[in-house]
């Protein structure tokens, strides 16, 4: 049973809506776009992953966790890309969507990446984030008094990976070997959890999950402000008049281009807005148009008069 969902990260949707407002002659607009490229790039690999879950009916009771965050008894986060729960053991996995050969330096702690062109790089060591992890869980089962063996493994989602030098354990292998480890899984570990002891494991791990801030630390007058056109692709911000938002380059005009306009302002600036702030920030003169535009959408209001404000939600585009 699947319990949390891949969901597309906040880190994504917030740098995707930086990128919108940026100027691109930013100083930071390229590490932003190429920042936002690897984690897409991560997240796709996550995805890649995922799909080999669906074709083990032999796993029998089990709970997944996709993106599962916690933080631990010191307030520090730990981002697991996915956790198996079963009544035989637990399984943290590490999913890496990686271009070239990997080795690895066991002495140096070091994860060395050669690409495709000879060249050489440097990246995060999935190795020790899984036994930080392990330590965690080992902590968190024997406080909760539960028996269960934990099984850890670095998946790599990218087939073109060449797996060089590493080391045995954990073990690291491409995404078409997970079934044949959950199989060794399985039958290296009897059966620990009853179904009752099993589904309350599961909710005590659901309401420790978490989900962390991702705070760019950019200052809000480098972000654009206004309902920008998306047929001009975002470069140019639209005029207001009589409900209807009008591009003075294009001519294009919408009455909802607002809404993803409003749903960058809360990825960046704040889930609340007054009416003062929707005026200043979307171009709007006249107070009456914004409390009529603020109105209709059906935003939840807080308070009264002056210290009004409205929370803008997070699902605003799928309304």
């Amino acid at each position: 049973m699947l319990l949390l969902d891949r969901k597309t990260p906040k880190s994504i949707l917030i740098l995707e809506a930086l990128l919108r407002r940026l100027d691109s002659n930013d100083r930071d607009f390229s590490y932003f776009q190429d920042y936002l490229t690897r984690l897409k790039f991560g997240h796709e690999g996550e995805h890649r992953v995922d799909r080999e879950w669906f074709e083990m009916p032999y796993l029998n009771e089990h709970f997944l966790f996709f993106n599962y965050e916690i933080e631990n008894e010191f307030g520090f986060s730990h981002q697991i890309d996915t956790l198996l729960l079963t009544k035989h053991f637990l399984l943290i996995l590490e999913v890496k969507n990686i271009a070239g050969r990997i080795d690895y330096d066991e002495q140096k702690h070091q994860l060395i990446r050669t690409r495709p062109t000879g060249t050489e790089d440097t990246l995060t060591n999935p190795f020790d984030q899984l036994h930080r992890h392990e330590e965690l869980f080992h902590r968190i089962l024997s406080k909760w008094k539960f028996s269960l063996p934990i099984e850890k493994a670095v998946v790599m989602a990218n087939p073109a990976t060449i797996i060089g030098n590493v080391p045995k354990s954990p073990p690291i292998f491409h995404a078409s070997g997970l079934r044949s480890f959950i199989k060794k899984c399985l039958v290296r570990h009897e059966s620990q959890l009853t179904t009752g002891q099993l589904d309350k494991l599961a909710k005590q791990l659901l309401s420790r999950a978490v989900s962390r801030n991702f705070d760019l630390n950019i200052s809000v007058d480098r972000i654009r402000k206004g309902v920008l056109c998306e047929k001009c692709n975002y470069a140019v911000a639209m005029t207001y008049g009589r409900g209807i938002w009008t591009c003075p380059k294009c001519g294009f005009e919408s009455r909802d281009a607002l809404l993803r306009a409003l749903d960058d302002y809360r990825l960046l600036i704040s889930e609340r807005i007054t009416n003062r702030e929707f005026r200043e920030f979307f171009n709007v003169d006249s107070g009456d148009a914004a409390q009529k535009i603020l109105t209709r959408l059906n935003l939840v209001a807080v308070g009264n008069n002056r210290g009004r404000y409205y929370i803008i939600p997070d699902n605003l585009l799928s309304r």
